[in-house]
């Protein structure tokens, strides 16, 4: 809020359950509406970080309304899926540079007459962390293909949103964990990812959200929630 020239304002519109919201577009230049204050968080701010706002007698024509009357609700859910897919792709680079800096620290550094690299404990750190960071990938591709087809893929947006979420938070302990007071400092990425990470189990939905969405599905689908559709038999046939 504090760099946009352009916001989506969601107002109450009417009393009903569904069809309550609608979206408006503004421009930061009309009166009626100020930053009360930036909001400071945990981790890194970006693109002009958490604001908190006030409106006093903003008027937006309706030529400015986004989508019909009632509509906000679902504006915002056309947006959510493919914007959390975005953020389990950004997460995913987040997780492989946090490896890539662990990797090359434990293939230098010796310990005790030993390089960590060649200690079991350690590999077994490492293969986990990547094992975990391409079942991410894979969950991620998927729900994109969905989307690619058509699909809302909701139940499969859910599955990656929640994997690569805490993989990331995961995968980055792992990695300043290995590094050690190294890690822990500013020298490397680490602890700035480290801080990134803890905001991704919340923020587009928290882990506990989605996995009630996953047990909805299970519930209402019984065991067609396993099966793929006819569109994902040619990889299925590969797999």
């Amino acid at each position: 809020a504090g760099a946009a020239q352009h916001f989506i304002l969601i107002a109450r519109t009417s009393d009903d359950a569904r069809k309550g919201l609608s979206a408006f577009l503004f421009d930061a230049d009309q009166p009626g509406w100020r930053i009360v204050r930036r909001i400071p968080i945990m981790g890194p701010e970006e693109h002009g970080g958490h604001c908190e706002l006030e409106f006093d007698g903003l008027e937006i024509p309706d030529e400015n309304r986004l989508m019909e009357v009632g509509d906000g609700l679902k504006l915002a859910q056309i947006r959510l899926g493919p914007a959390r897919l975005t953020h389990c792709m950004r997460w995913l680079g987040l997780a492989r540079r946090a490896m890539a800096v662990a990797v090359d620290y434990v293939g230098e550094r010796s310990s005790f007459g030993q390089k960590l690299a060649d200690r079991e404990g350690v590999q077994w750190l490492l293969g986990d962390a990547a094992m975990q960071i391409e079942i991410g990938r894979l969950l991620t591709m998927r729900a994109a293909a969905r989307l690619d087809q058509g699909d809302f893929a909701r139940k499969e947006i859910s599955m990656a949103k929640i994997v690569v979420s805490e993989t990331l938070h995961k995968v980055v302990d792992t990695a300043l964990q290995l590094n050690g007071a190294r890690g822990y400092s500013k020298d490397t990425p680490l602890e700035w990812i480290y801080r990134y990470a803890r905001q991704a189990r919340l923020v587009d939905g928290a882990s506990e959200v989605h996995k009630m969405v996953l047990a909805r599905y299970l519930m209402d689908q019984g065991d067609a929630f396993w099966q793929w559709d006819d569109a994902d038999a040619p990889r299925k046939a590969l797999v």
